[in-house]
């Protein structure tokens, strides 16, 4: 089992299916298998008239190249599973699930890329209808709405020329009120 599956996609599956920690009552509505280069989301979860395409990422060295693949994720046009020939439900909305062991460093580093062309991310967010952004670290998880997020970056982007570790402070303190559960 790669990284990314054993760090990320099942702990985020096993919170979504505690309905104490996520709130609701979820389902899987599809997981691939790791063993196998697997296309398609990461993760499927459904309920009533919601269903969230998870891409996911576990983040242990260089972070661009790990950031790329969440981009590119719902501009790929994957399939949803789905028993009808279309390709995305109507409910669907697409999120990112981050897992690493540093995160103040990703805080700063996701602030950092998105605050340097906010209106990009915004027709982003809405033309591709990404609604959230899952953190997970040492076997919790923390959520934000991506546009919440593009507020923070507004925020950050006040403090481009500093240096490293007072931006990482900044992302730090933007970040703070993020509850893992």
């Amino acid at each position: 089992m790669n990284p990314e599956a054993k760090f990320v996609v099942n702990l985020l599956e096993k919170y979504f299916l505690d309905t104490e920690r996520s709130g609701a009552k979820w389902r899987t509505k599809n997981k691939p298998k790791y063993e196998s280069s697997a296309t398609g989301w990461d993760l499927q979860m459904e309920r009533k008239n919601q269903v969230l395409l998870i891409e996911a990422k576990y983040i242990r060295g260089p972070f661009a190249s790990a950031f790329a693949g969440l981009i590119i994720a719902p501009l790929s046009n994957r399939l949803e599973t789905m028993k009808s020939k279309k390709k995305k439900s109507w409910c669907s909305t697409i999120c990112w699930a981050i897992g690493c062991n540093y995160k103040e460093g990703v805080y700063q580093i996701l602030l950092d890329y998105l605050s340097r062309n906010l209106e990009f991310w915004e027709c982003y967010s809405k033309t591709l209808k990404v609604k959230y952004i899952f953190f997970i670290d040492n076997q919790k998880v923390a959520q934000i709405r991506f546009n919440k997020i593009i507020n923070l970056a507004t925020k950050y982007e006040l403090s481009a020329d500093k240096p490293l570790h007072e931006k990482r402070l900044a992302a730090k303190n933007l970040l703070k009120n993020l509850k893992f559960k």
